[in-house]
């Protein structure tokens, strides 16, 4: 069962994955206080903050159709009874 060609990842690979997705946490926070820190864009934005803040921003404006659309059904189940 256990050949060669056994793509089954060891620790030593697992622990090299946790360290990169933690550094690449790591980089992406420090880009979003700075893109987001000061409260004005810096030029050129960086992309992937500029990026997640419309990615944000969309899911805010989903959330609140969400909102307005739950408060109508409210309503109109109060109406009906």
């Amino acid at each position: 069962m256990n050949d060669k060609n056994d793509t089954t990842p060891d620790n030593r690979d697992l622990w090299h994955e946790v360290n990169q997705a933690r550094l690449d946490i790591a980089e992406l926070r420090g880009m979003l206080t700075m893109h987001f820190g000061n409260g004005q864009h810096h030029y050129p934005p960086c992309k992937p903050a500029a990026d997640m803040q419309k990615t944000m921003l969309s899911t805010l404006v989903a959330a609140v159709f969400a909102l307005i659309a739950a408060v109508g059904n409210i309503a109109l189940e109060l109406i009906r009874r």
